[in-house]
């Protein structure tokens, strides 16, 4: 059976303008929930009739028509809904009348209007390469209902355990995505679907069944003798410039964006009279304080006094950066992938759990917000140990 919709309109009195008037509110009324928002109406107090919520004495009519107008556009948006498989309440109503481009009824116009809504918070709440991996998983999820289901959007309806399992398998089968990459993105569907489910756009979820499991990888990271010669290797002037700033966050556990973001701010000294990074991390805004140790500090000496534009080192793009480790790597003979993010795996392994620094101070020092995550570490110094000993066995046979 159609509910009936109630649209009223009320003068805020409590609201009272320094100019004496008073702003004018819509209510919409539907079954037993309320949403109201600012009509950016203002009318005198003595000109407002509570009774049939309209305004009188002169220039009313006008006035009067915007109001009109409005109510029969909501319900006009009220029955539009109706057309469609959404739970009508009072909000869904109010989020139509309001957005009119964005008809909350297909997955793929709830996730632009979530990505819409993450980049104007870029800066505040998310991070540019944040925003950037929504917009590579809606462009996936896009290719994948075109391939799947020949359109450009699905109802929410439609949304089950085998559409979330075939994209999981879309992915794999048609990106260069791993197993790890694949989850991340069904991670974010995720996100979306649990967004409609607060807001009422779907009763079920879609997830119901389906496990988001991310497989354990092995933490690339330089040990003491590749350490030793990555220091000591002959390097082109820019290479030299990768390299030092590389080996700082080996010795700091700095990730890339914060290592960019460094000024001689961040440079403090501590408690022990001496010299330590104080920041928040990027990513997460949670406090890294790390001190500073003596080879960090001659590369630190050696670049803070030659005031680079964005910071204390002079960076050039994460990709560029990579490019140039893997020149670096080469030219070092690693057998290994070497990227800018093994600097802070090198940080938490060879520099400090190695060298028997407890696994709590570590965990302060990179800014996890759980143990467990830098408990991933230990496990890979585990199994070092268990190498290191099996050498030694050798001697005794």
């Amino acid at each position: 059976m159609k509910k009936q919709i109630l649209v009223s309109f009320l003068a805020r009195k409590t609201l009272k303008k320094k100019n004496g008037m008073i702003p004018v509110y819509c209510r919409i009324r539907y079954d037993n929930k309320i949403a109201q928002f600012n009509t950016k109406i203002d009318v005198f107090g003595a000109n407002w009739d509570s009774q049939t919520t309209r305004v009188i004495g002169n220039n009313s009519k006008s006035v009067n028509i915007q109001l009109e107008k409005i109510r029969i556009d909501i319900i006009k948006k009220y029955e539009l809904l109706h057309k469609t498989n959404i739970i009508i309440t009072a909000k869904t109503i109010l989020d139509l009348y309001k957005n009119n481009s964005l008809l909350m009824d297909g997955i793929m116009n709830v996730f632009k209007q979530h990505n819409k809504n993450m980049k104007s918070l870029i800066g505040i709440e998310y991070s540019k390469g944040s925003y950037k991996n929504y917009i590579t998983t809606i462009k996936h999820l896009k290719n994948y209902i075109k391939t799947k289901f020949n359109t450009d959007d699905i109802s929410l309806n439609k949304l089950n355990y085998d559409f979330v399992y075939n994209f999981s398998h879309y992915i794999l089968l048609n990106t260069k995505c791993t197993h790890n990459g694949m989850m991340k993105h069904i991670q974010r569907l995720k996100k979306i679907t649990n967004f409609c489910i607060k807001n009422n756009y779907i009763t079920n979820d879609p997830f119901i069944g389906f496990k988001i499991k991310f497989k354990k990888s092995n933490r690339v990271y330089i040990n003491n003798e590749e350490l030793h010669m990555l220091k000591n290797i002959k390097l082109n002037k820019s290479l030299n410039k990768i390299r030092d700033i590389f080996l700082f966050a080996c010795y700091t556990g700095l990730s890339y964006i914060d290592l960019y973001n460094l000024n001689i701010k961040n440079i403090q000294i501590g408690d022990d009279n001496l010299k330590w990074i104080f920041i928040k991390r990027h990513k997460t805004d949670i406090p890294s304080n790390v001190p500073i140790l003596p080879p960090a500090l001659i590369i630190l000496n050696k670049y803070k006094t030659q005031n680079n534009i964005n910071g204390i080192f002079p960076m050039i793009s994460n990709q560029k950066t990579n490019i140039a480790l893997k020149e670096i790597a080469r030219l070092c003979n690693f057998n290994k992938k070497l990227t800018f993010h093994c600097a802070r795996h090198t940080f938490a392994t060879t520099i400090t759990l190695t060298n028997g620094v407890p696994i709590e101070t570590v965990s302060k020092m990179l800014g996890h917000n759980n143990i467990k995550t830098t408990q991933i570490y230990a496990r890979v110094i585990d199994s070092k140990i268990s190498a290191d000993m099996m050498k030694l066995r050798q001697k005794f046979l």
